[in-house]
């Protein structure tokens, strides 16, 4: 114990100030997000939980927005999962990919490979521009690639001749005359290494991309527009659609062939789009794009409170079939909180109790499953049910759309572009390095040449055609010298 630990009661240093600075604690976090077993516990997490998303069913887009939607998706839920439904529902479960946790551990697994990148980029800058040129005399005993071979000529006019020929063929000379004799280090594809460094940064790029569409972009895999009824899109936008018309027509055998929805888009009184929409021709503006997706009929309501009010005007698309596949129905919710159902006869089915012209009403409050009201509706006749008055004006084809807005899709490909930029140059342009040195030996000049990527079989195709150009040319020197003399 040091006098300096007597006089303070130290034990060993354990009882010294503990450093909490800023630089420390930034230095601590650096070295545990770079940590090789930390990102393997992230990269095993992030795996564990896309399992998980994968395995649970996934809320549809839309439903989380809808309080009855998502209390009706929930319960059919619970037949699978059981009494855990309300427990993966808090945790997120089943809206995974947009869940706190996987969020959380995706960050977290971007700033390991930044932090990994970061710690590397140094290393490869150093190895692309300050290459290891001295080696060991054992290094050309051991090596996985070496070769040797003697020379007639003099060490620097032969180490001359080995650099003009690397150099014609594409490879960086870096000489060290620092002995014994003299050597040469030589490289090519010095900054293809960071490669992987392009290809950490494709994957930190890939995930923000899939953030900023989860965040800020949205997608409606039922999006109804009864044709002739102009309705908002919504999402945040001020955008209002209409299907001004609908065609399908059909195969012999009765399958689709085409269905076709002319699509006009406002926004105010300004028509800022219009196309007709086929399932491969999507309608797009301002980053929205409109994917025809199905169609069906609905049934167009007119709908007024006791003062008269108008409170629904437009069509309710019979989307939805009972399990017994004998009704078809759609519902909307009314001003006060009602929900209304409208319930048709499938295609084809008889002995439903509702006749052609005709559609069912029921009426539901909140979450009860029981309806408060309902009425049989003639076609064209007002009827008053509870505290509304119902019209049934006719049938109309509705056209149902996919409505996304993906604003993560160009960050995404960007990813996907740098992966496979950086993929390319790390697996076909490999960093290939040789070491020269010739001495002076019992016999003459003796070269030797070494590597250790002995695997990389183009490379060993490489250097037997330097030893022979080189070997050839040192001949040939030699010849001419003869001649001459």
């Amino acid at each position: 114990m040091t006098d300096q630990n007597r006089r303070t009661g130290a034990v060993d240093g354990l009882d010294g100030p503990l450093d909490v600075s800023p630089a420390r604690i930034l230095h601590g976090i650096n070295a545990l997000l770079y940590n090789k077993a930390f990102g393997l516990v992230l990269i095993l997490l992030t795996g564990l939980l896309s399992f998980i998303g994968v395995l649970l069913p996934q809320k549809p887009p839309g439903v989380a927005d809808d309080p009855e939607r998502q209390a009706a998706w929930l319960d059919t839920v619970r037949e699978t999962v059981g009494g855990w439904t309300p427990v993966l529902d808090a945790l997120g479960f089943f809206t995974m990919f947009s869940s706190v946790p996987f969020l959380i551990v995706m960050g977290l697994l971007a700033a390991s490979i930044i932090a990994c990148t970061a710690h590397r980029v140094p290393i490869l800058w150093k190895a692309a521009r300050h290459p290891h040129t001295r080696v060991k005399d054992r290094f050309f005993d051991v090596a996985g690639l070496r070769t040797r071979f003697p020379s007639r000529e003099g060490v620097d006019e032969t180490i001359q001749v080995v650099i003009a020929d690397a150099r014609r063929h594409g490879m960086r000379a870096v000489v060290d005359d620092r002995g014994p004799g003299r050597s040469v280090y030589l490289d090519r594809n010095a900054w293809m290494p960071f490669g992987t460094a392009v290809a950490h940064v494709a994957f930190v790029v890939i995930m923000a991309g899939f953030v900023v569409s989860t965040l800020t972009g949205f997608r409606d895999d039922q999006f109804t527009l009864t044709v002739g009824h102009p309705r908002e899109v919504g999402h945040g936008t001020t955008l209002v659609a209409e299907a001004r018309e609908f065609r399908d027509t059909y195969y012999d055998n009765g399958a689709p062939k085409d269905y076709v929805a002319d699509l006009v888009l406002r926004d105010g009184d300004r028509v800022v789009a219009e196309q007709e929409v086929r399932i491969n021709s999507p309608l797009g503006h301002d980053g929205v794009m409109f994917h025809q997706a199905y169609f069906g009929v609905a049934a167009v309501m007119q709908v007024s409170d006791a003062s008269g009010t108008v409170v629904l005007d437009g069509g309710v698309p019979l989307e939805w079939s009972t399990q017994d596949k004998m009704f078809t129905y759609g519902h909307v919710p009314l001003s006060d909180g009602t929900v209304l159902y409208v319930i048709g006869a499938a295609s084809g089915r008889t002995g439903t109790g509702i006749a052609p012209g005709q559609v069912k009403i029921e009426l539901y409050q909140g979450e009860q499953t029981t309806p408060i009201a309902s009425s049989l509706l003639d076609m064209g006749v007002a009827t008053k049910v509870g505290q509304h008055t119902f019209t049934f004006v006719r049938e109309q084809q509705f056209t149902g759309m996919i409505v996304r807005r993906d604003p993560g899709a160009p960050i995404v490909w960007v990813g996907f572009t740098l992966l496979v930029v950086g993929t390319c140059m790390t697996m076909f342009f490999r960093h290939q390095r040789l070491w020269v040195r010739v001495t002076e030996d019992e016999q003459g000049t003796l070269v030797r040449m070494a590597s250790p990527d002995r695997r990389d079989s183009g490379f060993t195709r490489f250097v037997t055609d330097l030893v022979e150009r080189v070997s050839t040319r040192l001949a040939s020197t030699d010849e001419r010298k003869v001649t001459d003399d």
